[in-house]
């Protein structure tokens, strides 16, 4: 039995590697994990007007709130004097892999600082998240640490 080439055969040939990639890619999609997005999206979404005040608040504060790599394994959060007297969380944001996120308790010092260890951190981009309450006033601060 000989087969022969000829268009039709050469279209169905092309629609059939079509459908068996499409099929390979959306398997392989599928299996894949997504952490771009917090769990609770939607919630964060209906809160986005209080974030921005909180943003701005920040923004008003002299010296700014600051985050920088210290000595190695660890980082300083500096706040203004101050907010020495807030409460509020710290948390590393890892957008590649939400299970490595770590959230810590705000616990500043009479001068506004709080040191921050870095143990158990992997290398890479990360966003330092500072949500805090002083004086009656909310506040968030954001920065985005590279970490050796």
């Amino acid at each position: 039995m000989r087969i022969t080439f000829n268009w039709g055969t050469g279209i169905a040939a092309v629609y059939t590697a079509f459908a068996l990639a499409t099929t390979g890619f959306v398997t392989f999609a599928m299996s894949e994990r997504v952490d771009l997005v917090s769990g609770d999206y939607y919630a964060q979404s209906l809160r986005q007007d209080q974030r921005m005040a909180a943003e701005e608040n920040a923004r008003s504060l002299t010296p700014p709130p600051s985050v920088s790599l210290t000595v190695p394994g660890q980082a300083s959060l500096s706040l203004p004097p101050a907010q020495s007297g807030a409460a509020g969380t710290i948390t590393w944001y890892r957008a590649a892999d939400s299970r490595a996120d770590r959230t810590t308790a705000l616990a500043l010092d009479d001068a506004g600082h709080q040191q921050l260890p870095l143990g158990g951190l992997m290398a890479g981009r990360w966003i330092v998240q500072v949500c805090w309450t002083a004086n009656g006033r909310d506040y968030y601060y954001e920065q985005a640490v590279l970490l050796p």
